[in-house]
């Protein structure tokens, strides 16, 4: 199935998480839950260089991603992405990824309105950042598309 499918287009414009799968070392797979942004044809996806999403995929680059419409339970497609990645740490692919995913999670009616809800976490959420800066850099994993398919949720 192609990318620019209808199909595979309105998965990943209506899917709000991807679980990225990885490969250690010895071969055992990891799947990780992140944020994504849909930037040029590539998956990016926001972490940073010191987790397991990260460093998997920098020592192995074959990956897939999958993405569900999580908020429609009839929907029962699940998108499967298979592709390589790339772990990017430069500016430009963190100003990108910062703005596509302000615009995907935040600067949206419901994303304000859980920002405002949540108002109280700010605090904590800062310390988070703070302490994680100290573990490395950001990075977005960058993952070209090879294939797509869609499987069925059991």
């Amino acid at each position: 199935m192609r990318l620019d499918d209808p199909a595979v287009l309105e998965i990943l414009r209506r899917a709000k998480v991807a679980r990225i799968a990885t490969l250690s070392a010895n071969g055992r797979p990891s799947v990780t839950s992140i944020y994504f942004a849909y930037v040029n044809g590539h998956i990016w996806l926001g972490t940073a260089d010191w987790t397991l999403a990260a460093r998997e995929a920098a020592a192995d680059p074959r990956v897939s991603v999958l993405l569900q419409v999580e908020h429609n339970p009839q929907d029962r497609r699940i998108l499967r992405i298979t592709g390589n990645a790339v772990v990017r740490t430069d500016g430009a692919a963190q100003r990108i990824f910062m703005i596509q995913a302000a615009l995907r999670y935040s600067w949206t009616p419901g994303g304000l309105l859980n920002q405002w809800q949540h108002r109280h976490l700010l605090g904590m959420m800062r310390r988070y950042h703070a302490q994680s800066a100290h573990k490395g850099k950001a990075c977005v994993i960058d993952v070209t598309p090879e294939s797509a398919e869609f499987l069925e949720a059991p």
